[in-house]
């Protein structure tokens, strides 16, 4: 993708200062600190938001998970039109009882499965091969917490009040100053994206 195409993809010329969003939780690597802030508004059932999350964001995390250069901050966005994506969104929050890794474990599987449990809405079918009989308990007792509708009826209203339309889409903060991307990128043009403002970076 050239550098043309790149800037097409950022909508809005001006850019603005990033608004405090987010939530220590929401954090898939990185910390509130780090230099460059990636924020992704996300619908496991959406094709573009696989792609973009197996093909980038699984190889930022594997990149920069040590240095806290990069943080990743993952939302939930479920589309209406989408008839089993706040299901699976409801999984992967419950799957945080599990521990970071395990919860960026069903993170990635659920996109890796998707045109499996999209077909049926099962997603215990699809996870209960990753996650051991006492985790997809754990899991399943955590679903019937109410927090999780409620953790997801907020994390839809930011990103309605980001003007959020579609998935995925990025808000990207570096040097104090937020862009917004409609779209997924892939991982050369985002590095190169980037690059700048890490230079000199520990």
């Amino acid at each position: 993708m050239s550098w043309f195409m790149l800037v097409l993809l950022i909508m809005g010329q001006s850019l603005t200062s990033p608004p405090q969003s987010s939530t220590v939780e929401n954090y898939l690597m990185g910390r509130p600190d780090s230099p460059i802030k990636i924020e992704m508004f996300s619908d496991f059932q959406c094709p573009s938001c696989r792609a973009f999350y197996l093909d980038t964001v699984t190889r930022l995390l594997d990149e920069y998970s040590s240095g806290n250069k990069v943080a990743v901050i993952f939302h939930d966005f479920p589309l209406s039109i989408h008839a089993s994506s706040r299901i699976a969104a409801r999984y992967s929050l419950a799957s945080k009882v599990l521990g970071r890794d395990q919860y960026l474990n069903v993170i990635k599987y659920l996109y890796t499965c998707q045109a499996e449990w999209s077909w049926d809405g099962n997603i215990e079918k699809v996870l209960s091969r990753i996650l051991s009989r006492g985790d997809m308990e754990k899991v399943k007792e955590k679903l019937k917490d109410p927090t999780i509708e409620q953790t997801l009826d907020r994390e839809v209203a930011l990103g309605n009040s980001r003007k959020v339309s579609s998935t995925p889409t990025l808000f990207v903060t570096m040097g104090g100053k937020e862009q917004t991307v409609s779209g997924g990128l892939s991982y050369v043009v985002l590095k190169d994206f980037i690059a700048p403002n890490l230079r000199g970076s520990n």
